[in-house]
């Protein structure tokens, strides 16, 4: 029984870390994005007319933010676009423009993600190092790819959902558009993974215990910083999950709605309760923390799968005191228990002799 409850603590806190972290990355984006209408307003008659790309068809996704919004002059612009389009006239929008504030946030935090990502190699715990690179990987994430096809989208005019700013509908999450359109690139990293000998990552072990694509074992040796292996597996484990995602909600491929994102949906419910049984089993702060990261991934896909339904209110994408409280308070407490949970059990640097799933990289 004493061994089981550091077990069971060390999976519910490595778990409410990631889960805050994921939670806090998109809360972080709609702080961001409010901040920037304050300082740098975008007005959308400077933007570029949009070019459309939504998942449902554009009455919908006009039905939809007619839903959400509770301002009058908001509900006004909405119900005479939904006019327009139920007329079957063509709905011109705007994207909004780039603005200097958003340049300088991208850059900004990414280059505080690469400086946490350096000062892994500060640090002697491997624990302490997959935090710290778990940080910087969401930084480098959110500041590089999220913002950086954010300026894209609006540079180029593309929209994938809309709302209403300054009394105009515009469109909105075009970066998302873009980032579906990335998995050639995805293409080439798992290749690369596949081949890889240094690779630990159990679904690289498991495959290659079943395809002969390696001449020889794979290489084992000492890991002498976590860090930017902690980074680089929870910013593709993130892109690997957002594509799956997009590319089920595309109604020319499967819909939203459609079998496809259903089995999506029950299958990752399977693959949480696996993810989390196989979690518990981890000993050592470091190999939970690290193999949390796709494990609670797996858990956050029905979260938003059953959001984007509609029958979730989603709070981390609510700009209220409430949620900057919960997310962030919770995010900044969880990641100080553990960074004091895995100091008292200090790790000393050592041969991987450990299961292929302990030492998750």
């Amino acid at each position: 029984m004493d061994r089981q409850i550091p077990a069971l603590l060390r999976t519910i806190v490595t778990s409410a870390f990631v889960l805050f972290m994921l939670a806090s990355a998109h809360l972080l984006m709609v702080v961001i994005n409010a901040v920037e209408h304050r300082v740098s307003p975008p007005r959308p008659e400077a933007g570029l007319t949009a070019r459309l790309l939504t998942d449902r068809p554009v009455a919908e996704e006009l039905s939809k933010a007619l839903k959400k919004t509770r301002s009058v002059e908001a509900q006004q612009a909405l119900v005479t676009a939904l006019a327009t389009v139920e007329s079957g006239r063509p709905l011109e929008v705007r994207t909004l423009p780039v603005t200097p504030f958003l340049g300088w946030v991208a850059v900004g935090l990414t280059v505080l993600g690469f400086v946490l990502v350096w000062a892994t190699s500060r640090v002697k715990s491997d624990a302490a190092q997959s935090i710290l690179g778990i940080f910087g990987g969401n930084l480098i994430w959110t500041g590089g790819v999220e913002y950086g096809l954010t300026i894209a989208a609006r540079t180029f005019g593309i929209g994938k959902a809309l709302t209403v700013i300054d009394g105009q509908v515009v469109a909105i999450y075009g970066e998302y558009v873009l980032l579906k359109y990335t998995w050639g690139a995805m293409a080439l990293v798992l290749a690369y993974l596949v081949f890889l000998e240094a690779s630990r990552c159990p679904i690289f072990l498991w495959w290659r215990e079943r395809v002969p694509t390696m001449r020889g074992p794979a290489a084992s040796g000492r890991i002498d910083n976590y860090g930017p292996r902690s980074a680089f597996q929870y910013t593709t484990t993130v892109w690997a999950f957002y594509l799956l995602l997009l590319w089920a909600y595309d109604e020319q491929v499967f819909g939203v709605h459609g079998l496809f994102t259903q089995a999506v949906l029950l299958l990752s419910i399977a693959g949480s309760i696996y993810c989390v049984r196989k979690l518990h089993q981890h000993t050592g702060w470091g190999p939970a923390i690290r193999y949390a990261v796709g494990a609670m991934i797996v858990v956050w896909t029905p979260i938003e799968i059953v959001g984007k339904w509609g029958l979730l209110k989603e709070p981390w994408l609510m700009l209220q005191p409430e949620s900057l409280i919960v997310f962030f308070g919770g995010l900044a407490l969880g990641t100080w228990w553990l960074w004091r949970a895995q100091k008292r059990t200090p790790v000393t640097s050592k041969p991987m002799t450990q299961s292929p799933e302990s030492a998750l990289a």
